[in-house]
């Protein structure tokens, strides 16, 4: 993964790739997002798709992804449909809950303001994207940056360095119960996702034996893409390699979804018991 400073021939290059994703209008399927900004920004219906497309736009200018153009960052049904998600959010809201929730790779953060339209603190719910400016716009889509108004914790880092870029993740080691990971692993080659993975498993909280990594990782087969796209063999493979380099022993359960021209993996990460 580059720096999160993109030149413009990148952002250029970038946007001639991915421009057949540019979408003139939001999806009309996208209705948990919608109902957020309703409900929990306090956008009037007739205004949120138009308030949508300004910040879609904003954020295809700090760089042109395919989920950018395509409105993809804003598609919360497969979040808001998977059981194990509403397990998770469950755990997190109930009565005495201190256990706090990180979503990797945030982008513009709505899987955390849908936990927060959901009931869960806050206080314990956390998000982190290469891109700082996502993270602003996420704050200008949902209209919570207000000081007065106390929101989630969001933190810009490289997660690939632990010094520079990446400094400030560090602040969350140690400190995640539990930890989402979608649309996330096939941004890096093999030798980069192991160590993202051993770098998730340092934000979790030791004295936590139900500690949990999930989520979801898929893209096209096209050429190139088994270096990016895990399948099952290779997701195994990057838990073992964790459990020998942390001394801890990690296991896995998947669902693959497995076509001719598509890959989906489904996880979940544990502490082996």
């Amino acid at each position: 993964m580059i720096d999160a400073q993109k030149s413009a021939e990148q952002i250029a290059a970038a946007g001639k790739i991915n421009a057949t994703t540019y979408l003139t209008t939001v999806p009309a399927e996208y209705n948990a997002a919608r109902c957020i900004l309703e409900q929990y920004s306090g956008i009037a219906p007739a205004d949120v798709d138009a308030h949508i497309i300004a910040i879609r736009d904003k954020a295809w200018d700090v760089f042109p992804y395919g989920c950018i153009g395509s409105f993809g960052f804003l598609n919360l049904e497969p979040t808001v449909q998977d059981p194990l998600f509403q397990t998770v959010a469950a755990r997190l809201r109930a009565s005495g809950a201190t256990e706090t929730f990180l979503d990797v790779g945030c982008c513009l953060g709505v899987v955390v303001r849908q936990l927060i339209a959901d009931g869960v603190s806050s206080e314990r719910l956390y998000g982190t994207d290469l891109q700082p400016n996502f993270l602003d716009l996420g704050k200008e889509l949902f209209r919570d940056g207000n000081p007065d108004r106390r929101g989630a914790t969001f933190i810009a880092g490289d997660m690939l360095w632990d010094g520079d870029n990446g400094a400030a993740l560090n602040q969350l080691n140690g400190k995640i119960d539990v930890i989402y990971a979608a649309s996330f692993f096939h941004l890096f080659e093999w030798e980069d996702q192991l160590k993202v993975a051993k770098r998730m498993v340092g934000f979790l909280r030791s004295a936590n034996p139900n500690t949990l990594i999930f989520g979801r990782n898929g893209g096209p087969k096209i050429v190139g893409w088994e270096n990016y796209v895990l399948d099952s063999k290779r997701w195994h493979r990057i838990w073992d390699e964790v459990s020998k380099a942390t001394s801890i022993l990690w296991r896995t359960e998947i669902e693959v979804e497995d076509s001719e021209t598509w890959i989906i993996v489904m996880f979940r990460v544990f502490r082996a018991r």
